[in-house]
């Protein structure tokens, strides 16, 4: 997140459902609502990375 606690907790309530909102689409991006990455792109990732 990139927030001391102190920063946090001095938050606006206008900025806490900011950063609420910003976390939950985070966390449903990361959560398998995406698709898997297709063949394609796993063998672009291994020729970028190795």
């Amino acid at each position: 997140m990139g927030r001391l606690p102190g920063e946090v907790r001095a938050l606006t309530p206008k900025e806490t459902s900011e950063l609420v909102d910003a976390w939950n689409a985070a966390q449903s991006a990361a959560s398998g609502e995406l698709p898997p990455p297709t063949i394609k792109d796993l063998e672009e990732l291994e020729a970028r990375y190795g």
